[in-house]
């Protein structure tokens, strides 16, 4: 059993499932401490309690650390699929049916058939297509798997101002005198962690059918061949700046990823990418803005600085200058 519910973006698709899980104020939820801080904008009436679990360097799921952090308390264990890493939650998900906690997979950094979605590895997965594909205004996936979740909030119509706000703001985005302004400008700090703040909040409006069928019309296949183009071009600019990539390409065939990841040796090396990534009008930045609580670890901000992220929505691996 399956069931999609179509919404403005990936974190209201969340949301919306947090707002009906009937959870009590002693509950907790396990998040991943390499999380962004939209995953903790709720609606004012939900304000969940949460815990943080140890991520591995290269961001495969460590079933162990997670263990230690469970306790009675425990509702919900969520998971993010990194960059479209598949993470092996089979086992994961044994134990969470067994202590009777729902597991929550975050699809956002990736986007795939959803016909292909498997309904046997986690109660709830939602997505953020919007964030990957260009052509789209707005628009997340919510899927439900358990059919114990009963979705009793209301979801309001989306309106003609939304939509219109939506329409214009990507218009102007994927403008190229747009591209050529915003690379006139100073850089953005992206070597600050306090610099960047999501503005986006959530909220409860469905999208309408124009843009359901935009979403479930997206050429998945001829977007990813191209991703994967620029997944190698990548990673001969990794060799050429002597940094680490994070993933395979095999961890990534099966969809459609937001960004490409790399670690540096120094710190002094990310911020060299970043201005190299600006002159050349390629937006190479730092990811994720942290939950407040988690800049004060030293370890996760001593491997934050040296993470860079790559872009994926256009056709790189054209730019073959870069290399020489």
């Amino acid at each position: 059993m399956k069931k999609f519910y179509y919404l403005s973006n990936g974190r209201s698709a969340l949301n919306y499932a947090l707002d009906n899980l009937n959870l009590k104020k002693i509950d907790e939820i396990l998040y991943p401490e390499y999380s962004c801080d939209v995953l903790f904008q709720y609606s004012k009436k939900n304000i969940h309690n949460y815990k943080f679990y140890k991520t591995k360097n290269n961001f495969f799921l460590s079933l162990d650390q997670l263990k230690k952090k469970i306790t009675s308390k425990t509702k919900i264990i969520i998971v993010i699929n990194f960059f479209g890493i598949k993470q092996n939650i089979g086992e994961l998900y044994k134990l969470c049916k067994k202590k009777k906690i729902l597991l929550i997979i975050d699809e956002c950094h990736t986007y795939y058939d959803l016909n292909k979605s498997s309904d046997s590895d986690c109660d709830v997965k939602f997505f953020s297509p919007s964030k990957i594909f260009d052509q789209l205004n707005n628009g997340g996936v919510l899927q439900i798997n358990n059919k114990s979740i009963k979705l009793n909030s209301m979801l309001k119509n989306s309106n003609y101002l939304i939509n219109f706000f939506f329409k214009i703001k990507k218009k102007i985005k994927n403008n190229t005198l747009y591209e050529k302004y915003k690379f006139s400008k100073k850089r953005p700090l992206y070597e600050d962690k306090n610099y960047f703040k999501s503005k986006f909040k959530v909220n409860n409006y469905k999208l309408d059918k124009h843009n359901i069928s935009s979403i479930n019309s997206l050429n998945i296949k001829k977007e990813n061949k191209n991703r994967i183009k620029n997944f190698k071009f990548w990673t001969l600019l990794c060799k050429k700046f002597k940094i680490k990539p994070l993933l395979n390409i095999k961890d990534i065939k099966h969809g459609c990823p937001l960004y490409f990841p790399a670690k540096c040796k120094l710190y002094k090396d990310t911020i060299k990418l970043y201005n190299f990534g600006w002159n050349n009008n390629i937006e190479i930045i730092s990811w994720p803005t942290l939950h407040t609580s988690q800049k004060k670890n030293k370890r996760l901000i001593n491997h934050w600085k040296k993470m860079i992220y790559f872009p994926m929505n256009k056709n790189y691996f054209d730019e073959k200058n870069l290399l020489l």
